[in-house]
């Protein structure tokens, strides 16, 4: 049985790095692999992907999901807290002219220190994440909200 994986990338900017190495995980036939990629630049070969979904297919998906990737805003870090799946979260990076500055990275480092949430800049480090993830308990998803508001 293979692990259902749902990437999603946002609208703003490209995140063709992420994008790239999904693809090159989707040879794997141990993965299922379904992105949101966005504005890429990137078309992948071994995965299935849209460029944007609606707010409606996007819950599907996670659902649908074992594992759930996703750059770090605010938006996608609440609807991922809310569904109670397992995910790794991938900051946009301005040196790569993902963003206008680093800011995900620092909500990912709130998030781990205080919620054990995993996340990495770093996308050869995606599939060694995967293989360790465990499930994060978070018993206080209003506490977890307002601590989003706060940090963007």
């Amino acid at each position: 049985m293979s692990i259902k994986i749902f990437a999603t990338v946002g609208s703003t900017y490209s995140l063709d790095r992420l994008v790239k190495e999904l693809d090159k995980m989707g040879e794997n036939k141990k993965y299922e692999i379904f992105a949101q990629i966005g504005k890429s630049e990137y078309s992948p070969k071994n995965i299935k992907f849209e460029e944007l979904l609606t707010y409606e297919q996007m819950q599907e998906k996670i659902k649908w999901a074992d594992i759930i990737i996703a750059h770090a805003g605010a938006g996608s870090i609440i609807d991922l807290i809310a569904s109670s799946k397992k995910f790794i979260l991938f900051p946009r990076l301005k040196k790569y002219g993902e963003a206008v500055d680093d800011h995900q990275i620092e909500i990912c480092k709130a998030f781990e220190k205080k919620y054990g949430i995993r996340w990495t800049q770093d996308e050869k480090e995606i599939n060694t994440l995967i293989k360790s993830l465990k499930q994060i308990k978070i018993n206080k998803k209003s506490e977890l909200v307002n601590e989003i508001s706060k940090l963007i």
